[in-house]
């Protein structure tokens, strides 16, 4: 004989099959984070926690998050504080996103990023303490050491001599973030568009896996680091690489950048640097590019924009892709989205690639383009 629910019980229940994962896992990961403050006597922030509503913590939260605007972790918060309203507001289509992913360990990986972006929103790098990334401190402090230092932030990794910061190498070199192995990779004789080419660590690392019959396109706008750039190709004798200082949008046109150094943005507002942005449609069709294989990208959350001026092109020629989406709250959502749209038949694959916030990647490559 079964044993009757209590009315409270039931409401538990229902309340369970209700909610979607991505609700679930937000709920549980506030839990975890109510007793972490309780331990560390966050007091200030516990009240925002346990509400009945996310929207009622958030314009709590927004009031205390703007006066942490000097400390190292606050583009980490600000992102994930949008992550976290916009799941809040659409939980049904990250649910969605999670359906989409194609293999068991992409799920797990959003089910960790959902729960740690939502704690970073609340406690920045604490939030390694409670949802600690498959990458960890200790792994990557352990990678560091197998990179030779040769000068002033300049390494010797893979036959090649870079002027570049140690954690960028260890991403590009060692993790190969820019790659889901054996799925979504770059091939021999691939042309590559490298966008968001920093100081050319990515573009070195295309440069060898494509070989002498492949092309990398190295799109930097940004004055210091595309001089770097050059440099790091110049100086390791590279043929197969062509820098290119210009902006990938949505349109062409005379933009503005603001920022500096591997944070630099595409933004309407005035600042002292214009640059020349063009489409990738249209960077094809100018430049008679004879098709396009893989598109890497990573542009500070303007990566959907670049996605829509390369429409024709993902149409004509299906290539794999490997995109940031840690920028914007919605760039897990929006990307595959837009993509899908384009190509019913992409698959997609999620990795996130360092012990902090930064570096999560969405891989998509075509089914009917798997060869």
């Amino acid at each position: 004989m079964y044993s009757r629910r209590t009315r409270k019980e039931q409401l538990v229940v229902d309340k369970q099959r209700e909610s979607g994962r991505v609700e679930q896992l937000i709920a549980d990961a506030l839990d975890k984070l109510a007793h972490y403050l309780d331990e560390n006597r966050m007091i200030q922030l516990k009240s925002s926690v346990h509400t009945t509503s996310i929207n009622c913590y958030v314009t709590k939260f927004k009031k205390w998050f703007y006066i942490l605007k000097s400390r190292t972790d606050y583009f980490g918060k600000l992102s994930s504080l949008q992550f976290l309203m916009s799941a809040n507001h659409n939980p049904e289509d990250f649910d969605k996103v999670y359906e989409l992913l194609a293999n068991e360990a992409s799920k797990a990986t959003f089910d960790w990023y959902v729960q740690y972006r939502t704690a970073y929103a609340f406690i920045g790098e604490e939030a390694y303490e409670l949802f600690p990334p498959q990458i960890t401190r200790k792994v990557w402090n352990d990678m560091k050491r197998t990179i030779s230092k040769i000068g002033n932030n300049i390494y010797q990794i893979d036959d090649f001599t870079i002027e570049c910061s140690v954690g960028e190498l260890i991403g590009s070199f060692i993790v190969q973030q820019y790659k889901y192995k054996n799925i979504v990779e770059p091939r021999a004789d691939d042309i590559v568009f490298d966008i968001g080419a920093y100081v050319g660590d990515t573009a070195l690392w295309f440069s060898k896996t494509v070989g002498s019959q492949g092309e990398v396109y190295a799109f930097e706008p940004e004055p210091n680091n595309f001089a770097k750039l050059k440099t790091n190709i110049e100086r390791n004798n590279i043929t197969n690489v062509i820098p290119l200082q210009m902006a990938l949008s949505e349109t062409e046109g005379r933009t503005q950048i603001v920022g500096r150094g591997g944070v630099t943005a595409i933004t309407q507002r005035g600042t002292n640097t214009t640059i020349e942005a063009t489409t990738i449609d249209k960077f094809v069709k100018v430049n008679k590019v004879p098709k396009v294989d893989y598109i890497k990208m990573d542009v500070e959350g303007h990566e959907l924009k670049v996605l829509k001026g390369a429409a024709e092109t993902i149409q004509t020629y299906k290539p794999r892709l490997a995109l940031s989406v840690y920028h914007r709250g919605d760039d897990l959502v929006e990307l595959p989205k837009f993509l899908l749209a384009l190509n019913p038949n992409y698959r997609f694959y999620l990795r996130h690639c360092t012990p902090i916030w930064v570096d999560t990647v969405l891989y998509a490559i075509s089914v009917d383009n798997h060869s």
